[in-house]
């Protein structure tokens, strides 16, 4: 007996042609969240700013993609987690498996000789891939701070900030979050809870976005989360939230370049760059010699191909 079978419609289909451009422009910064895809089609007319057209849109994004219309890469959905058994076939498996790896993905640490520890925090759990892909270039850590911080993460940022912390070195945590003018205390309740309940003081915190200026300069739509056909009618733009999914997703990701550009010396980090470059020629070079050999021994001890 077939399973059931999606029923697509004419909405469907007239969606689909206008979320294809947006998924293409931002190829780069795949997968995108459903309401990123949303808010940029919001912007271009596509479709309404309303709670129920979000849940339709919603269905015809998982419709594309069980479908095939959409690349199951592009976008995202509710992460599944996910523990595998991790187990090798025979030790000849792991044997090959350890070569093949041997002296692959080494990074130098591009933060070496800055004056201050710089994370980047972001409060929508769906943007810290962008994020982080931004903050890796730069060595910096990115973190998902959606409520306030709980003991374990007080302790995790203890331990990340090391005898920086001890020496009562600055920190400077650059801040990503939605829009609220309601609500506009979350980042100053963190930096509370941080200093009382953590001792972390020697913190400095700057809320990078979403700010008024973001909402008026790059024309965001509301938050469809509170958007009701009753209210915010005719607002002013500044006066209601917007969500930082509504952010494009290739302007954040020059956001979080420029915030961490401004707070380290970027000389020093070019410097660290450069030398990273002469080391990975010489690890390329070591690892070449020292395959040739082990490869060498493993033909003699181990019958499996390893050319």
């Amino acid at each position: 007996m077939s399973g059931p079978q999606w029923q697509e419609n004419e909405i469907d289909r007239e969606q689909a042609e206008i979320i294809r451009p947006v998924l293409k422009r931002y190829r780069q910064y795949w997968p995108l969240s459903p309401r990123q895809v949303y808010y940029q089609v919001v912007k271009e007319g596509g479709v309404g700013l309303w709670m129920d057209e979000f849940a339709g849109f919603a269905r015809t994004i998982r419709a594309g993609l069980i479908e095939g219309r959409f690349p199951l890469t592009s976008l995202m959905e509710d992460r599944d987690e996910l523990r595998e058994g991790g187990a090798w076939e025979d030790t000849e498996e792991f044997v090959h498996s350890e070569v093949e790896s041997f002296l692959w993905g080494y990074r130098r640490d591009l933060m070496q000789g800055q004056d201050r520890h710089i994370e980047v925090w972001v409060r929508k759990p769906e943007l810290l891939d962008l994020v982080g892909d931004v903050a890796v270039e730069y060595c910096v850590t990115a973190v998902c701070c959606r409520r306030l911080p709980t003991v374990r993460f007080m302790h995790e940022l203890r331990t990340r900030l090391g005898e920086r912390h001890e020496r009562s070195e600055p920190a400077v945590i650059l801040f990503f979050g939605d829009y609220s003018p309601e609500r506009p205390g979350f980042l100053s309740r963190v930096q509370e809870t941080l200093r009382t309940d953590g001792n972390l003081w020697e913190m400095e915190f700057r809320h990078e976005a979403l700010t008024a200026e973001d909402v008026v300069k790059y024309e965001l739509p509301e938050s469809v989360l509170t958007r009701s056909r009753k209210s915010h009618g005719g607002a002013e733009p500044t006066s209601v939230p917007v969500e930082l999914e509504a952010l494009p997703p290739d302007v954040l990701a020059d956001r979080v370049r420029s915030a961490i550009e401004a707070h380290v010396d970027t000389e020093l980090v070019n410097n660290q760059r450069a030398i990273q470059s002469r080391e990975a020629l010489r690890l390329g070079k070591l690892r070449t010699n020292i395959m040739r050999r082990v490869r060498s021994v493993l033909r003699e001890l181990m019958p499996r191909d390893v050319s």
